[in-house]
């Protein structure tokens, strides 16, 4: 008979970070009280501990860690992946910075010209 006890954990699953580690270290890193946090999310503090010794957390409950704790570790744990992704904002702020860069250099060759217009 087949166990279907973590999967997850099987193969490539060993290769991701563990979560409760990014919940805990943010809390202490900035100084939230743990009892807050739990009153927040409407759970017992004992039941905030066990979250920071598990290797994973289901997706709800990481959504509310990030929006309780105003920290996006959705998009933080993203950056381990070993491929980049880039995100709508980041793809509009890089099409923004193309766009200024575009235009100072524009306001540089006017500048050069004006300057050479008043040395004659």
């Amino acid at each position: 008979m087949k166990s279907n006890d973590r999967k997850y954990k099987d193969g490539k699953g060993e290769q991701y970070p563990v979560i409760g580690n990014f919940i805990h270290y943010h809390i202490v890193k900035h100084k939230i009280k743990k009892a807050d946090v739990a009153r927040e999310l409407g759970i017992i503090p004992t039941g905030l501990n066990d979250y920071f010794k598990r290797d994973t957390l289901q997706f709800a409950i990481l959504w509310k860690l990030s929006l309780v704790l105003k920290h996006n570790f959705i998009a933080q744990l993203g950056e381990y992946l070993p491929y980049r992704f880039e995100s709508i904002q980041e793809k509009a702020l890089k099409k923004e910075l193309q766009e200024k860069n575009n235009y100072i250099q524009k306001l540089e060759i006017q500048l050069e010209t004006l300057r050479e217009m008043i040395k004659k």
